[in-house]
């Protein structure tokens, strides 16, 4: 105990002693009251100390929690929530925090941003949401979905009195809608302006408004780290950017500079906080789709997974848990290839939790890296590549649980495209067909038949 605070708190136990011999009440209240105070003081600065002292970096979450932190916290869960954490005990886990609070370290630490004013430009892209349990948290992740002008799938879209919403049936659009997040592979520049590369065979784009289209079967997330989102140079992509944003549509994976480019967000939900990251490796041999640099606006890349990795790490140190988003393989390839695994393994160790991955145009196989399930490629979801009908396939939805306990839950919801129109599958033979073939192509997991992907 400090040697000032010793002395203060003998001379309001003298000045209580005198106020009781002489009789003066009020005195005795308020000297009692100082001696009281001091204490608490003094209890504050022990456990402070305690905290402070002895909290490891994980136990911390990487935050610089300090005594204003510590003040903060007081003053808003109070006396009894510092003095549980105290008598815990334990400095190497963070999860104590979620025990006495009903929130992690990380959520704690984002209210006490907001409330200081400290990291504005993060908490800019930090989304709090109401989940439909309280139990957890689902996110549904859709593989690639273009609205392009002049394909098949976009022109009969606009045939429908309802839009894009027409384009699946009433059992997929109720699954979209028992997500807390739902999150596609936008696979077009949002643009009317800009000049085609013309040395690609394929460029794809569609007008602003067309965000709306998305909104409306309740997608809240695109990744736009892809080969196509560059279709129409700068220009186009610039004015995809604008009009995400004047359309209040989230995204991942680009931007005006590579500090926008690795920008995560978070999602804040049932006490938890969530981070979705997003690059691409593709192309491999060519360079139509401009990286981002410090000053100039473009996607984040991972042939070269050294950004994305420290983007992963980042996100890491910010969130409980991290969907890593990989645009990546070689198209209409049903079997991954050793450099999906190579650069799944390195997200893994980097701090992914998930990784979902697309591209391809196909369906691809699951994996396993420790804990971490791996989605090879979603394939298609609502996608054409000219104007003519696509023959129909099999395509699916991530799904992705978390639950209160922390139990991490991955699932796959199979679909099916048929003339502009994707459905639920949920017919048992026809669902167990489409779960054999992808265990056939995967070797570390498998689908069980309930469609959770599970080890082999």
């Amino acid at each position: 105990m400090k040697t000032r605070v010793k002395i203060t708190i003998l001379l309001m136990l003298c000045t209580l002693v005198f106020c009781l011999l002489c009789g003066c009440e009020a005195d005795v209240a308020n000297a009692s009251s100082e001696v009281n105070s001091n204490y608490q003081l003094e209890k504050y600065d022990s456990d402070y100390k305690k905290i402070l002292e002895s909290g490891t970096r994980e136990f911390m979450g990487t935050h610089p929690i300090d005594e204003s932190f510590l003040n903060w916290f007081v003053t808003s869960y109070g006396d009894k929530a510092l003095n549980s954490i105290v008598e815990k005990g334990v400095y190497d886990n963070s999860d104590i925090w979620y025990e006495v609070t009903g929130k992690s370290i990380h959520v704690l630490w984002y209210e006490y941003c907001l409330y200081s004013g400290i990291n504005a430009y993060e908490n800019s892209f930090t989304h709090e949401i109401d989940t439909l349990s309280e139990d957890e948290i689902v996110f549904n992740i859709a593989g690639d979905v273009s609205l392009a002008e002049d394909k098949s799938t976009t022109n009969y879209m606009l045939e429908q009195k309802n839009g894009l919403m027409d384009c699946f049936d009433d059992n997929l659009l109720d699954v979209f809608n028992q997500s807390d997040v739902f999150v596609v592979n936008n696979e077009f520049a949002f643009t009317d302006g800009g000049d085609p590369i013309v040395e690609k065979y394929y460029t794809f784009r569609g007008p602003g408004e067309y965000v709306n289209e998305l909104k409306h079967i309740g997608v809240g997330l695109v990744t736009i780290a892809n080969n196509h989102i560059y279709d129409y140079r700068e220009d186009g992509f610039l004015d995809t950017l604008r009009n995400l944003e004047k359309n209040e549509m989230a995204y991942i994976g680009a931007g005006r500079n590579l500090e926008d480019a690795k920008r995560p967000v978070y999602y804040i939900a049932n006490g938890k906080k969530i981070a979705i990251v997003n690059a691409t490796q593709i192309e491999k041999n060519q360079d139509f789709t401009k990286a981002a640099t410090e000053d100039e606006a473009g996607v984040l890349k991972c042939l070269d997974p050294t950004e994305f990795i420290d983007e992963i790490n980042y996100a890491k140190s910010n969130a409980d848990y991290v969907i890593a988003i990989v645009h990546w393989g070689t198209e209409y390839q049903s079997r991954y290839g050793s450099d999906q695994k190579k650069l799944a393994e390195q997200f893994a160790e980097a701090g992914a939790d998930v990784i979902v991955g697309g591209h391809p145009h196909v369906l691809q196989g699951f994996d396993y890296i420790g804990e971490v399930p791996v989605y090879y490629s979603l394939g298609n979801f609502y996608f054409s590549l000219d104007e003519h009908m696509p023959v129909d396939f099999d395509t699916g939805l991530a799904q992705i649980t978390i639950k209160n306990d922390g139990t991490v839950k991955a699932g796959f919801i199979p679909c099916h495209f048929s003339e502009c129109v994707i459905s639920l599958v949920d017919d048992s033979d026809e669902m167990q067909k489409i779960f054999t073939e992808l265990n056939n192509v995967s070797n570390n997991a498998m689908l069980n038949k309930k469609g959770e992907i599970i080890k082999k």
